[in-house]
């Protein structure tokens, strides 16, 4: 069943972040606790880990795009 991954809040006063890097690509599997995403706020980057295991199906946003706290940015199939 698939699991939207969602832009998480990282600091009390965060609206948005930015998607610094991608640590994974479309189609590898991960397991819960990987390191999938560096999230960039406020010029602080932080990792961001795989919440299940499965398979990433869908990277919503890109790198350097910025998307909303609690936006899906990828789907992962579990």
């Amino acid at each position: 069943m698939p699991q939207n991954v969602y832009m998480p809040k990282l600091g009390m006063s965060m609206v948005q972040g930015e998607i610094g890097k991608w640590l994974i690509k479309e189609g590898d599997k991960v397991n819960k606790g990987d390191e999938i995403v560096e999230i960039i706020e406020n010029k602080a980057t932080q990792t961001v880990e795989a919440m299940v295991s499965g398979t990433v199906e869908k990277i919503l946003v890109q790198e350097g795009e910025v998307a909303a706290v609690g936006e899906p940015i990828a789907i992962i199939s579990a």
